[in-house]
């Protein structure tokens, strides 16, 4: 009865083990880039898309306090991850949410640590009736605890800029 308890415990065990063990990442394949299909590419003239995502920017930056910084188009997939714990196969399909996408500003601290997300909304953004990936990016940033704040484009932007400084600099 001993021995067969303990050959449970040690199957139990060995079985445990085998389900923890994580293969080594391996990184999809790249395929070799050509001559030709590099003549394909070339720089963009401007990061934003219009003057009023620059003219937003600018307005931002000269109203943030001291020890914050602003970024532009910022990968999704730069500030919210999928969570370590989650199956190698399935992280791969849930980074397919995140990978694609970015917001139009970020403030972080002197850290790094994602303070403010900001997204410009222009004439196409309905915050009535929001299209499924205005959904995804506000449900994405809820669930990460991450505030993100929707502008819409014709908004004063001085007072935006003026209030959000007030608010990080009473955190």
């Amino acid at each position: 009865m001993e021995l067969l308890a303990l050959l449970t415990l040690a199957i139990v065990a060995l079985l445990l083990y085998l389900g923890t063990r994580r293969k080594p990442f391996t990184p999809p394949a790249v395929s070799p880039i050509t001559d030709r299909t590099l003549d394909a590419f070339e720089a963009a003239p401007s990061l934003w898309v219009n003057g009023a995502e620059r003219g937003f920017f600018l307005v931002l930056l000269q109203s943030l306090p001291r020890g914050y910084h602003l970024h532009g188009k910022v990968r999704l997939e730069d500030i919210i991850r999928v969570k370590r714990n989650v199956p190698e196969k399935a992280r791969w399909t849930l980074r397919g949410r995140v990978k694609s996408r970015h917001v139009d500003y970020l403030i972080t601290d002197s850290t790094g640590r994602s303070v403010l997300a900001i997204e410009l909304d222009g004439a196409s953004h309905d915050p009535k009736n929001p299209s499924e990936a205005d959904r995804v990016k506000t449900a994405l940033f809820a669930a990460t605890n991450i505030p993100l704040r929707r502008v819409r484009v014709g908004e004063d932007f001085h007072l935006i800029a003026a209030t959000i400084a007030t608010e990080l600099n009473r955190s």
